[in-house]
């Protein structure tokens, strides 16, 4: 018997979001869905959330008949069950070192989002940072073995993918720290810069600073975050924006999904914005201090 899925894979929050929809529609409770098609209402829940459960083709055909679904729409849930049940992404061959801080639920959210929105006070964001870079920071927490390190390295890299892979894109601010912080080590420094300059030309993404002469500004109260977003022209109702809040390792993070958590994150944006250079500006200040390094 195939081991439960233990990651909320793509397909399974697919089949979420057509079941919660014709739910929706249909006007009844969950518990009624339950006892119609013979099921307990926490596995029908579980249905309806993308959360892993058994995604059997009966149980996708009684909930289609109950919720009078389309032929279309039912060949597509069957489909997509059968993807969910049986495909593994990328990550799960990492599951030692991402699921202990849920970092598997972020990578998969990540994957599915059409706009990330970040920004960043303490550090260059995971995304964005070179494999030096991303390997000397990793190296300073007391809780990771030089295997460990290694092991998020690639999980790291392999993620940045999605920059060039898909149709995602990318709006950062950084805290103008966040780059003399790293110009702190020369070993780093050269070809981070480098590299920012490179990822700020992608029409896909967008990187600001805000500069140090910007003093004390309003915003950052919340600290770092990143609102990742999703949609889906095929699908009428996508998927809520979600806000990710990383609170460090072994402490959960956060994803924030409520409308009015969401709206407080967007208003720290709009106010960190005021203050931001804009992506061209950003784009020469960088390219100008990436010439001033020594080489």
């Amino acid at each position: 018997m195939p081991a439960q899925p233990s990651t909320v894979s793509v397909p399974r929050r697919q089949v979420a979001r057509i079941l919660t929809g014709l739910h929706r529609e249909s006007g009844l409770y969950i518990k009624d869905v339950a006892e119609q098609i013979n099921l307990h209402h926490t596995t029908v829940s579980k249905m309806l959330k993308g959360e892993p459960c058994k995604l059997k083709p009966i149980y996708i055909d009684k909930m289609c008949d109950v919720y009078r679904a389309t032929a279309k729409t039912r060949a597509d849930l069957k489909s997509l069950a059968i993807e969910a049940e049986s495909a593994r992404d990328w990550w799960y061959s990492f599951n030692d070192v991402v699921s202990p801080d849920k970092l598997d639920v972020y990578i998969n959210l990540e994957s599915a989002a059409t706009a990330l929105t970040m920004y960043q006070s303490a550090r260059i964001p995971g995304l964005l940072q070179t494999e030096e870079y991303a390997r000397a920071l990793l190296r300073t927490s007391p809780d990771l073995t030089p295997e460990e390190v290694e092991r998020h390295i690639k999980v790291r890299m392999r993620r940045q993918a999605i920059l060039v892979e898909s149709d995602m894109t990318l709006n950062a601010i950084l805290d103008e720290s966040v780059i003399r912080r790293s110009l702190a080590d020369l070993s780093l420094s050269q070809r981070h810069m480098e590299r920012l300059v490179e990822l700020s030309a992608m029409p896909n993404i967008t990187i600001r600073l805000v500069p140090f002469d910007a003093g004390v500004y309003r915003g950052t109260e919340v600290g770092p975050f990143v609102i990742l977003e999703f949609a889906d022209p095929v699908v009428q109702s996508p998927d809520s924006p979600v806000v990710y809040v990383e609170t460090g390792a072994g402490s959960g993070n956060l994803f924030l999904q409520k409308p009015d958590q969401v709206e407080r994150y967007r208003r720290s944006w709009a106010e960190i914005e005021r203050v931001a250079l804009s992506a061209k500006r950003t784009r020469v200040q960088l390219s100008k201090i990436a010439k001033e390094l020594p080489r």
